[in-house]
């Protein structure tokens, strides 16, 4: 019989399936480990986290004064459902003698902390451009659509005055008279044609600031009733050949300065960097500890 001297210490005997136990060519024998369940909580300022979760570690009890290797664990798959309050008729039991003081399984303790602070970490993702972290339990595709969200909101006001500083500059065009030598019978369906390419070239640059990924939630209604109506190619007569250099100037050189912008966020957006969050030691919390009977075969 194995004899425990392990002040107070509690303990919990681990069940095997009786279909193996009843393989006579095997033999099964408790052997002594050790059980800590704790509570980490995981913390950190830049990233908004506090988060907590409940872990259980095993390792197998070490001889004499070597120090525990809580790298190893006793038992891979720990499940509260295998544990028994007693010994399992048919496991034999363990032939040595175990001791254990109160100052060996602090020293045990200080053992698993440590290994705990040097190997556990929570993993979050992290976009440097604009200094935003995943939420626990966030995976990197939810992660990176909240950031494309976030950059479109920042986005939003330059891509708007953008396209105002270019509507005034085309409202100036509208206001502009045709030419004085333009003969008067001419002059009514030259102005509509005036009218029908300054919107068409409006709406050119709103497709290409509002189509883009970024861009969408500058689309309204309203932008799309007017893009569809004012999208018609029109050929310019030799009256309106200045109007549309003059276009076509304004045109590129706004659509660049959108592109630009859209590009260099887009870039931003898509950065992703795994952030790993440690532990504390005082995150760490004992919560139970048991010495562990593991049946193990012979």
């Amino acid at each position: 019989m194995s004899k425990a001297s392990t002040s107070g210490l509690a303990e919990l005997w681990l069940g095997v399936e009786e279909s193996l136990l009843r393989d006579a060519l095997v033999i099964w024998r408790y052997r002594p480990a050790l059980l800590f369940e704790c509570l980490l909580e995981f913390r950190d300022p830049r990233a908004e986290l506090v988060h907590s979760e409940d872990r259980r570690y095993t390792t197998w009890l070490p001889r004499d004064e070597a120090a525990a290797d809580w790298s190893v664990p006793a038992v891979d798959e720990f499940t509260p459902e295998r544990v028994r309050m007693a010994p399992q008729p048919g496991v034999h039991p363990y032939e040595g003698i175990v001791a254990l003081t109160e100052a060996r399984l602090e020293e045990i303790e200080n053992d698993l902390i440590a290994h705990l602070v040097r190997s556990e970490r929570l993993v979050l993702y992290y976009n440097p451009n604009l200094r935003l972290y995943s939420r626990w339990n966030e995976s990197r595709e939810e992660f990176l659509e909240r950031v494309v969200e976030e950059v479109r909101e920042r986005l939003h006001p330059t891509l708007k005055e953008l396209l105002r500083e270019f509507q005034l500059q085309l409202e100036q065009l509208r206001q502009k008279p045709l030419p004085r030598d333009v003969p008067e019978e001419l002059r009514a369906g030259l102005d509509v044609l005036r009218r029908r390419m300054i919107s068409r070239v409006e709406a050119q640059l709103q497709r290409t600031v509002l189509d883009h990924p970024l861009g969408t939630a500058l689309r309204s209604v309203e932008a799309e009733e007017d893009l569809s109506e004012a999208s018609t190619a029109v050929e310019a007569p030799e009256e309106l050949q200045p109007l549309a250099q003059e276009l076509e100037r304004l045109y590129e050189a706004a659509a660049a300065r959108a592109q630009t912008l859209l590009r260099e966020a887009l870039e931003h957006a898509r950065e992703c960097e795994p952030y790993a969050v440690a532990l504390h030691p005082n995150g760490i919390r004992i919560v139970r500890r048991a010495l562990l009977w593991v049946p193990v075969p012979e």
